[in-house]
């Protein structure tokens, strides 16, 4: 597979102080992945000194390895747990706006709160994941875990008040002692901006950043008129795309039928590596783009900056208890299969995909690596960032 013309610009890669060598080797490494049968397909984007300078895709855009489509950088794809960022950045918006601020108990907001051991919670713990509400499943070594979606769905509870179901698990450990991933925290800020704002947190969201932003192909639901241009990655999304495009089903057929809707703030995104770029870019110059604000350059910095300036023990995925950095909103590793800058700022997304930003060599990554039947595979994350970060002068 060549290069395309914007990542061979040599003027380009002189100006962002970028090797070509280095380039041709992120192209190899993920070129590597897809012939290996690692991942199904890859885009990526870099950019620095918010200056896009190498796009590229590469393998089949859907799950069927008989499949003839192929993956292109406007590739549009769910952004799972990267969404999370997007909600971190809406709590901000509103705290600019004096409307809520990181220290304030949840249950000031939501009434299930008002109870313990919830009411030490604030929102500053949702956003660390250090609240102790139900982590995510697989974070645990538990073969007998129920967290909190067993409770919303499976007994029934939800249906009444979803919230109060999810709540039913209790708390893994006191408020604040641990670091432990959970996205029903981040389902539950979807619930304190719609508390706050009056409105669906997703309207919020897709009002307050994504349309400011120009970022056109990315939404919470499917845009049927661009169906063609989703990733598969299943026999059901394949189904559900075919329909849209169609005209058979609707975007409001996909809701009508559920008898919970809670907010999709958790991981519910769609959008392409352009379109992160955007957000990306806007974060690494202290919340403006193009002559607007989105958030403050204060909220910016303190959203980037380690939550807990002391250990902050970490036991999920079987990390036996080790520190884990952690901002108001982003991910803040940073260990010994680094290569970045201390304080780079990011977060994962299942499936999988990565937007990083390195605030001091001004540098947005994102790539998108939908792993072979599902199999994740860490060096399609860790190793990617240390072949991009090789390539900077």
């Amino acid at each position: 597979m060549t290069l395309s013309t914007l990542s061979t610009d040599s003027s380009l890669l002189q100006e962002v102080n970028y090797r070509k060598d280095r380039l041709e080797a992120v192209n190899r490494f993920f070129e590597d992945l897809n012939q290996r049968k690692v991942v199904d397909g890859y885009i990526y984007s870099l950019s620095r000194y918010g200056k896009v300078f190498a796009e590229q895709a590469g393998g089949r855009l859907c799950y069927e390895e008989e499949s003839t489509e192929q993956m292109q950088t406007d590739t549009i794809f769910r952004i799972a747990s990267i969404t999370k960022l997007f909600t971190a950045a809406a709590i901000w918006q509103l705290s600019d706006d004096g409307k809520l601020h990181m220290g304030q108990p949840v249950c000031s907001l939501l009434k299930e709160f008002d109870a313990e051991p919830f009411r030490p919670i604030t929102i500053a713990h949702l956003l660390t994941h250090t609240s102790g509400i139900a982590p995510d499943y697989g974070t645990v070594s538990d073969a007998y875990y129920q967290g909190a979606w067993f409770y919303i769905y499976q007994t029934g509870l939800g249906k009444e008040n979803w919230i109060s179901a999810g709540l039913s698990y209790g708390l893994r450990f006191p408020v604040g002692t641990q670091w432990m991933y959970s996205s029903f925290g981040y389902v539950l800020l979807g619930a304190i901006i719609e508390k706050v704002t009056g409105i669906r947190a997703e309207e919020y969201i897709t009002e307050h950043i994504i349309k400011p932003l120009g970022m056109s192909d990315t939404s919470f639901d499917p845009q049927p008129e661009k169906a063609h241009r989703y990733a598969i990655r299943h026999e059901r999304a394949k189904a559900m795309f075919q329909k849209l495009q169609s005209g058979e089903l609707t975007v409001e057929d996909l809701h009508k039928d559920e008898e919970i809707r809670m907010p999709s703030t958790g991981g519910g995104m769609f959008s392409t590596v352009a379109d992160l770029q955007k957000f990306g870019n806007m974060l690494l110059n202290d919340g403006k783009y193009e002559g607007g604000h989105i958030l403050s350059r204060m909220a910016v910095q303190r959203m980037t900056k380690r939550f807990n300036t002391e250990k902050l023990p970490n036991y999920a995925w079987g990390a036996g208890g080790d520190d884990r950095a952690y901002g108001l909103g982003p991910d803040l590793r940073y260990n010994v299969s680094t290569s970045y800058t201390e304080g780079t700022f990011f977060h994962e997304g299942a499936g999988a995909c990565a937007l990083f930003m390195d605030p001091v060599e001004k540098v947005s990554a994102v790539w998108y690596v939908p792993f072979h039947n599902e199999v994740w595979d860490g060096i399609g994350i860790m190793g990617a960032h240390n072949v991009i970060w090789s390539g900077l002068e």
